[in-house]
């Protein structure tokens, strides 16, 4: 059963982080968190302002890849998705100012709704800036979020994260051009629910329940 804990309402504390993550877009005129190029972030404001977001279930073949945690350990993603656990998987990058914080809050939104049972669902998030994201670099961005058990954060070469974000359907030609997609898997099921758009914590537990997960 998932529990539903609160420290924070949290309808109010997404909102609250939906207001943050445009100010803070605003705030960065433009650039990443790494000094880089400038870049239109209209779409990404866009969809930190629309609170819905679509459903559909999916088939993927995820491939069997090595790729590297924020602690440094080599894990292969196919085993890693073999448990039985559910799991959401979501990508995203470190210095990403816009849509990347707001996807991470989700998960510690929904880590707050687990209340001390966060380690019962496997959050994973694949980086798809793996050149700058390190294992160093995401451990840190983790413990900025105060990520509790139960959320890993994956990185590796250039070809293996292209090879995982093609097998989700979400190869992304820019990491300026990336979507707000999670997707959720029980154990012992071959379909994805694939959600794109901004969730919430109780957002999370809603599609877990539609899931299957009681």
């Amino acid at each position: 059963m998932i529990p539903m804990k609160r420290q924070l309402p949290s309808a109010l504390l997404f909102a609250a982080l939906l207001l943050a993550g445009c100010a803070m877009h605003h705030d960065m005129s433009g650039h990443d968190m790494s000094g880089g190029k400038m870049a239109d972030h209209s779409a990404h404001k866009a969809m930190m302002n629309n609170k819905n977001y679509e459903r559909s279930v999916e088939s993927y073949q995820i491939p069997d890849l090595t790729l590297t945690n924020h602690e440094g350990q080599r894990v292969s993603l196919a085993q890693l998705l073999q448990t039985d656990k559910p799991v959401i998987v979501n990508f995203i990058y470190a210095t990403c100012t816009t849509i990347c914080p707001l996807l991470s809050m989700g998960y510690i939104d929904l880590q707050r709704e687990l209340g001390d049972k966060t380690d019962d669902i496997l959050l994973i998030s694949i980086t798809i800036d793996p050149e700058h994201d390190s294992p160093e670099v995401l451990n840190s961005y983790r413990k900025k979020f105060n990520g509790k058990p139960g959320w890993t954060l994956l990185t590796g070469s250039r070809l293996d994260i292209e090879k995982a974000t093609t097998a989700f359907n979400t190869f992304f030609a820019d990491k300026m051009d990336h979507q707000p997609l999670n997707f959720i898997k029980l154990p012992e099921q071959d379909k994805w629910v694939r959600l794109t758009g901004m969730l919430s914590g109780s957002d999370f537990v809603h599609e877990m329940k539609m899931a299957g997960v009681r």
